[in-house]
């Protein structure tokens, strides 16, 4: 006697379909499960049979055969108890509800269902496959009703299931909580006393997507700044919240209290991380801090801190958008677009740019301080923003405080210049002027005599490379959309320049 019965499986942030097929035949007991499945699927016999039990259901007794088709592709996660226990209890019927229904949750042993990791991407998985409803535990309800065309089936232990199975009684489908997603920021701009300049740098970073590197000495408000940044970004679109709590979902990352991402994420690891953490990785491989920070903001504080090996190693996920893991001849795919913002000292002791303090770094310090500053890693980051004390004269200037510049004002600057984007690169690979990528550049940001002059005097003053110019290049691009202007010109070319520290400011020679 056979039952099939459709759920989904991991791989990576995302889901792949599943059909649990579940046999009984005559003989002695057994329970094997074969298709590629992990521990906790093979462990799965020992919870079901006590939650099948103790459900008020009898657990056959004779040989049982599961199989996960297609085989050949690996399964993990304890999510397929229930749809094992499902196809052994529910033998011989050919309920509708099996058809055109899929089931996720992991069993107590004594019935109840458990939350479950990736319920998002699992039911994303399923609802592409033309699957119109899924069965999931409670706790996972509210994370998976963000889709908007999957009837979602909340229960809250196994007999609700099989009783909705064999038509004693039917499961409501779960509506979700609707959420104001802008409320609650206790961060403003406003707060920021002075650094105008760099406010200004801060709106073109984030219309853009263009990574920064804030350098200054202690207290100048770098992690003020990068903290507030999330203020100011778009609200996300439908599809980037599905993305971003699907990996929040597979990472274990959410709660009662957060069951759904709907703000930009902001996250800021320790210098002392380690590459696994920062990247992903893992015997199972598991989402890093780069991929937790997609569609949003990854904000690395003293950079100069942190090891060469962790920082080399961000190289090709901050050019690409992906990180790839392999395990076992097997590749996982983990997104990772990110706002980079990185704040630094100009120094070991951080006063070298500060006049009312002695710098007590030698020059053989300083340089070896800069190295890592210096290197490909921020090469690639578009803008070197240096920030100085703030002036003495704003302490306690409302006036000042009164005319700063809020979130709300840099928000709508941000806005206008990403809607003029999407514009322009609807139905291309481009999402933002951060994105674009040689061929992009040579289309859609055209340069006149003027602007080629102020980009050939920096190549040859400054000692660019060829990609800090097209990085250049992007930024003014940026500036010009925040500008509303549809040509690139010589200023914001010049304004894009300003955001390139040379050498000789950093205050090394190398």
């Amino acid at each position: 006697m056979l039952t099939k019965v459709k759920t989904a499986t991991l791989d990576g942030v995302e889901g792949t379909f599943v059909t649990v097929e579940t046999d009984l035949r005559r003989g002695m007991p057994a329970f094997t499960v074969v298709g590629l499945a992990d521990t906790t699927i093979r462990e799965a016999c020992s919870r079901i049979k006590p939650a099948v039990l103790n459900s008020g259901y009898d657990f056959p007794d004779e040989r049982v055969t599961v199989n996960l088709a297609p085989a050949g592709k690996p399964k993990e996660g304890t999510h397929f108890d229930l749809p094992i226990a499902v196809g052994l209890v529910t033998q011989g019927w050919a309920s509708e509800a099996l058809t055109d229904t899929a089931f996720l949750g992991e069993l107590s042993l004594d019935g109840r269902l458990n939350s479950i990791k990736g319920a998002l991407p699992l039911v994303m998985c399923l609802r592409n496959q033309g699957i119109k409803r899924v069965v999931i535990p409670v706790g996972n309800a509210e994370e998976a009703a963000v889709i908007k065309d999957m009837e979602i089936m909340a229960a809250k232990d196994l007999k609700q299931v099989i009783d909705h199975v064999t038509g004693k009684g039917t499961l409501s489908i779960y509506k979700g909580k609707k959420k104001n997603s802008r409320s609650g920021w206790d961060v403003d701009f406003s707060q920021v006393i002075g650094q105008e300049q760099v406010k200004r740098a801060v709106v073109i970073g984030a219309a853009g997507n263009h990574g920064i590197l804030l350098m200054g000495g202690p207290g100048c408000g770098k992690t003020m700044i990068a903290r507030r940044i999330p203020t100011i970004l778009p609200e996300m679109t439908y599809e980037e919240m599905l993305e971003v709590t699907g990996i929040y979902s597979v990472a274990g990352c959410l709660t009662e209290a957060v069951p759904v991402i709907d703000r930009r994420p902001f996250r800021s690891p320790h210098h002392t991380i380690s590459s696994a953490g920062l990247l992903g990785g893992g015997i199972k491989p598991r989402p890093g801090e780069m991929s937790l920070a997609h569609r949003g903001v990854l904000f690395l504080d003293e950079l100069g801190e942190f090891d060469n090996r962790t920082i080399d190693a961000m190289r090709q996920p901050a050019e690409e958008g992906v990180i790839r893991i392999t395990r076992n001849n097997r590749e996982v795919v983990f997104p990772s677009e990110v706002m980079l913002v990185a704040a630094a000292n100009p120094c070991k002791c951080g006063h070298l740019w500060d006049e009312r303090k002695i710098c007590t770094c030698s020059h053989g310090q300083i340089e070896n301080y800069m190295r890592k500053l210096n290197g490909p890693f921020s090469d690639r980051i578009d803008m070197h923003i240096k920030m100085l004390p703030v002036d003495k004269m704003l302490l306690g200037d409302d006036r000042h405080r009164r005319s700063a510049m809020d979130s709300n004002v840099m928000r709508r600057q941000v806005e206008n210049a990403v809607k003029v984007q999407r514009n322009r690169y609807d139905g291309t690979k481009y999402r933002t002027n951060g994105d674009l990528d040689e061929k992009g550049i040579e289309r859609y940001c055209k340069l006149d005599d003027p602007c080629k002059s102020v980009l050939e005097a920096a190549y040859d003053k400054l000692g660019l490379s060829m990609r800090a110019c097209n990085r250049m290049i992007k930024v003014a691009r940026t500036i010009a959309d925040v500008e509303e202007s549809k040509d690139i010109t010589h200023q914001h070319m010049a304004e894009a320049l300003m955001y390139r520290i040379s050498d000789g400011e950093r205050g090394i020679h190398i």
